[in-house]
């Protein structure tokens, strides 16, 4: 990895044994470019997908970031995952043999207000690779559990900030339990964000969640440069 780009890891754990489930890549630069000009210019997460994705891609091949049993979540916009960069990373990956060994695909549910065929496509086209899917931050003000039912995700990743709110009061879990155990029903594993205590770690283990993310079980560590 060249010293201008930088990603980073956190890891996701089991809420029943606290054991190693996955590992999320966080992009912090790419080619001199910050995350904060990423994130005020989410089109150029589009533009660079075939860079990004090749890069995630040599960085896992390193074998040094997760281990063989361990999930690799990547992030994708809706844009960047319907773009063409995508798509030539996937045919590029075809043609080379490229395995896409235990990935799980995230796109923020926030993006998802609309049915798009194009994103069932190319969700199909990620699971012949074998890659799995997930929707990220689900609960807020504006979730629609339409497309819950429409794009059956293998993992469901519940907003942090809604985690904390619940959390915070001992009345509001109980619409929270429901909700965990109704993504559950439609065959989705939950993953709670925003797990930033013990308190939270304590609550959301007696809700049944199935695996947890965030800062008490571990914080985003940069993955060291080769050079």
């Amino acid at each position: 990895m060249h010293n201008n780009t930088s990603f980073a890891i956190m890891p996701i754990v089991s809420a029943i044994d606290g054991g190693a489930f996955g590992q999320e890549i966080l992009l912090r630069k790419f080619n001199s470019i910050s995350l904060e000009v990423f994130n005020r210019n989410p089109e150029l997460y589009a533009e660079f997908s075939f860079e990004l994705l090749t890069e995630i891609f040599k960085i896992d091949a390193t074998k040094n970031i997760r281990t063989e049993s361990e999930l690799l979540f990547i992030n994708f916009t809706v844009k960047q995952f319907l773009s063409a960069g995508t798509l030539d990373f996937l045919i590029n990956a075809h043609t080379t043999n490229t395995k896409l060994h235990n990935i799980v695909i995230e796109i923020t549910e926030q993006e998802l207000l609309y049915t798009d065929v194009h994103i069932q496509e190319r969700i199909l086209l990620f699971k012949r690779f074998g890659c799995l899917f997930a929707i990220d931050d689900f609960g807020t003000e504006h979730s629609n559990f339409k497309n819950v039912f429409d794009l059956n995700p293998s993992y469901i990743k519940l907003d942090g900030d809604m985690i904390f709110q619940y959390c915070q009061n001992d009345v509001c879990t109980a619409p929270l339990i429901k909700l965990v155990a109704f993504c559950q029903q439609l065959g989705a594993k939950v993953i709670a964000e925003g797990v930033e205590n013990i308190d939270i770690y304590k609550k959301v283990k007696d809700m049944n969640i199935d695996y947890v993310q965030g800062y008490y079980l571990g914080k985003p560590e940069l993955i060291p440069s080769k050079e």
